[in-house]
C-alpha cells in the first residue's frame, strides 16, 4: 500500500456517486469499518474510510455498496488519510437479503 495518490493510471472515468455509504470487508466476510464510495468506475473507486486505514485494513478486501446491495472484491492501491483507492478484482455481483442483514442490518458491526 502506497502511502499518496499517484498519477492518475485509470481506464475508465470515474462518477461522482453523491456520498453513497458502503462497508469494507474481509474476504472472510467480516465487518471492518464504515466507508463512503466519493467516485466510482466499472473498475474501481475513491472511497473514505471511517477506521485507521493505514493499520487496520488488509490489502484486499470487498467493497459492500448498501444501496445496490453489490459487493465488489478489491484491492487497496493507494492511501492518502482516511482516502482509499480500490481496483475491483472482478465484476460486483449481488448479495441476498440474507448477506445484505447481515452485513448492513441492525448489530452489523458486533461480532460473535
Amino acid at each position: 500500500m502506497q502511502a499518496e495518490t499517484p498519477p492518475n493510471r485509470r481506464r475508465e472515468n470515474r462518477r461522482k456517486t453523491r456520498l453513497r455509504p458502503g462497508k469494507l470487508v474481509t474476504e472472510g466476510g467480516e465487518f471492518l469499518c464504515d466507508c463512503t464510495v466519493i467516485e466510482r468506475s466499472e473498475s474501481g473507486a475513491r472511497i473514505r474510510a471511517f477506521a485507521p486505514v493505514t493499520t487496520l485494513l488488509p490489502e484486499d478486501l470487498f467493497l459492500f455498496e448498501e444501496i445496490e446491495a453489490f459487493k465488489h472484491r478489491a484491492r487497496i492501491v493507494w492511501a492518502n488519510g482516511a482516502e482509499l483507492g480500490l481496483v475491483f478484482l472482478a465484476p460486483g455481483f449481488a448479495v441476498d437479503d440474507q448477506e445484505r442483514n447481515r452485513i448492513a442490518g441492525r448489530f452489523y458491526a458486533v461480532s460473535d
